[in-house]
């Protein structure tokens, strides 16, 4: 029985979760199975030890019907009103939490039963809680507008010949969550269709910008309409007056938004700077490291107490490019422990690579990506890439070809990924062989055989789009250089 999906619910709860809901089973309310009662009970005390023995068909069955000749197929029933139960606490849980929806519920019973006297009293109230929500959220719009909605109806119930402005403020607040929402719908569709290989079709945006583009002065104390229109500019328009205006704009409307929903507008700045690095654009690497620092500092990377394991990845790469080397080994090792256990050691030898192969330690590289799994395409292709640097250094130049010829196919098979990741880890690879052809191949050619190689090498690159680790390739052309000058300069002069 361990396998059923009440264990699987169930290890979700935590002890106070697992004893409200033994509560909640024993409740005739809620529950009217005896036998889900005292399966529940039993479950509650062996908490959070669901080991197969004692989760075992023959003694579970003991604890529901004891006394009684064992016989599975009395079992299973029991298990499905259970689940169904634990499903209806789950539902409970959350609408305990919803303060503010409860209260809305409760208006609109007390308008269906007719209680006037009850409704008008507790209408205010319910206002003053609404209005305590938080000012920059879409969800508070939504909740306004449910309010007006609400009185909106009680009034036309009553059919009092009086002035109710309640209908037009509805029709305000709905409009500005539509507005919010759609905003906020398209940063995330613009976000992945940047990532990946998509398309999304949303017919109505057009309206929308234009609306809050001719009227600024109109959504000028609606902050979070004017962030989401000034993050989606953004991210369409690269341009860095446009990052640097809704940046600023976060910064001041931080206060006014829960962690959350915070981490989760610093995602769009993040993934920006990621996309403009990528694109070639050196100025973000500083931005982005000042984006990490600030976010730490906020706590806003970590997620019920863990670090992700991409953050922590993004960070020592952006440390590394910027040279902050006894910053980056002092991170690696800090955060270590504040990432999930079941990723940990994996990230973690991953990233201690990383930082060897910037320190010249490349036999240290290639030991720790022998310890890696590549179970997550990041991985893979960060591996990759890294593996692909780390032969050219140590000038391993026939693993190297072999390793591009596999990397190909590897970018052929992946469908769904963007064509932006595809064309810049293509190009890193193809134009890394031809630096390590020419590289490998110095003592057997003239300087200016070589020297018109790297030329026509250094013209593709420049007119080539995303080249990632672009910076890297640059430095190793410019080694290039200053070896076909040393090898002209020694060879010796003609009399």
């Amino acid at each position: 029985m361990i396998g059923h999906k009440v264990f699987e619910l169930l290890a979700t709860l935590s002890r106070r979760e697992m004893t409200r809901f033994r509560e909640f089973a024993e409740s005739p309310y809620h529950n009217k199975h005896k036998e889900v009662r005292a399966l529940v009970s039993h479950l509650s005390r062996i908490y959070p030890r669901f080991h197969a023995e004692k989760c075992a068909e023959t003694a579970l069955f003991a604890q529901v019907f004891p006394g009684k000749i064992f016989d599975p197929a009395k079992l299973a029933p029991v298990f499905t009103y259970t689940r169904r139960l634990l499903e209806d606490f789950l539902a409970q849980q959350a609408c305990d939490r919803l303060h503010d929806e409860r209260q809305l519920w409760l208006l609109s019973e007390l308008r269906r039963r007719k209680l006037s006297e009850y409704y008008e009293k507790q209408l205010p109230r319910v206002s003053m809680l609404i209005s305590e929500l938080p000012a920059a959220s879409s969800h508070t719009y939504y909740q306004h507008y449910r309010l007006a909605d609400e009185a909106d109806r009680y009034f036309t119930q009553l059919e009092r010949h009086r002035t109710d402005d309640n209908l037009q403020v509805k029709d305000n607040f709905l409009d500005r969550f539509y507005i919010a929402e759609k905003l906020r719908n398209a940063c995330e569709l613009q976000m992945r269709r940047n990532i990946l290989k998509l398309e999304y079709s949303s017919p109505l945006l057009e309206a929308v910008l234009q609306e809050v583009g001719a009227h600024p002065e109109r959504y000028a104390t609606e902050p979070v309409i004017m962030l989401y229109y000034g993050i989606y500019l953004m991210l369409s328009y690269d341009t860095l007056p446009r990052y640097q205006e809704a940046f600023e704009a976060l910064l001041k409307a931080e206060a006014d938004y829960q962690p959350a929903e915070l981490a989760e507008l610093y995602n769009y700045f993040h993934n920006y700077c990621v996309r403009r690095i990528n694109s070639g654009d050196e100025h973000f690497l500083e931005e982005i490291f000042r984006l990490y620092q600030h976010l730490l500092h906020k706590g806003l990377l970590y997620e019920e107490g863990y670090l992700s394991e991409w953050h922590y990845k993004n960070i020592v790469t952006t440390g590394i490019r910027l040279h902050r080397m006894e910053w980056v080994r002092h991170f690696i090792e800090s955060e270590k422990q504040r990432l999930l256990p079941e990723v940990r050691e994996n990230a973690y030898r991953f990233n201690l690579a990383s930082y060897y192969h910037a320190a010249g330690q490349y036999d240290e590289v290639l030991h720790l990506l022998l310890q890696v799994e590549y179970s997550d395409i990041r991985y893979s292709l960060g591996a990759k890439a890294l593996l692909l640097r780390t032969y050219y250094e140590l000038k391993e130049f026939d693993a190297l070809d072999y390793l591009v010829g596999s990397m190909r196919q590897y970018l052929l098979r992946n469908k769904l990924m963007a064509n932006f990741h595809r064309n810049g880890y293509h190009n890193l690879f193809r134009f890394t062989r031809r630096a390590a052809q020419i590289r490998s191949n110095l003592k057997f050619t003239t300087s200016d055989k070589s020297r018109q190689e790297l030329a026509r090498l250094k013209k593709c690159i420049a007119g080539a789009g995303e080249i990632f680790n672009k910076s890297w390739l640059w430095e190793k052309i410019e080694h290039l250089e200053e070896e076909i000058a040393l090898k002209s300069a020694q060879a010796p002069k003609l009399t």
